[in-house]
C-alpha cells in the first residue's frame, strides 16, 4: 500500500499522492491555512497546509456538498456560532428558572 494513502473504515482510501490539492487564499489575499485534496475516486479530503503529513479529514462527494453548502450558507461563521451558543446557554437558565418556580 502507498505511504501517502489513508484509509478510512467507511469511505475507503484516499491517495494523498494521487489527489489534486488546492490551496485557497485568505480573505486578506495570503495562501490559506487549509489545504483540500481532490482525489480521482471523487473522495475529497482537507488538511492544514502546515502539516501535509497530519491529520486529514476525508469527505463523501455528497459530505463536501453538505460542508461547502453550510459554509456558504454561514453555519461556520464564528459570530454566528457565538451567538447560537449564548442563546442556548439563555435559553438553558430560563428553562432551569422556570422548573425552579414550579
Amino acid at each position: 500500500m502507498n505511504e501517502q494513502a489513508r484509509e478510512h473504515p467507511l469511505k475507503g482510501r484516499f491517495d494523498v499522492d494521487a489527489a489534486r490539492w488546492v490551496r485557497p487564499d485568505a480573505e486578506d489575499g495570503t495562501p490559506g491555512e487549509l489545504e483540500i485534496g481532490f482525489a480521482p475516486d471523487c473522495l475529497v479530503a482537507m488538511r492544514r497546509a502546515d502539516d501535509p503529513s497530519g491529520t486529514i479529514l476525508i469527505y463523501t462527494p455528497e459530505e463536501w456538498e453538505a460542508f461547502v453548502g453550510g459554509v456558504r450558507d454561514g453555519e461556520m461563521d464564528l459570530s454566528v456560532l457565538a451567538a447560537d451558543a449564548r442563546n442556548a446557554t439563555d435559553a438553558d437558565a430560563d428553562a432551569d428558572a422556570d422548573a425552579d418556580d414550579a
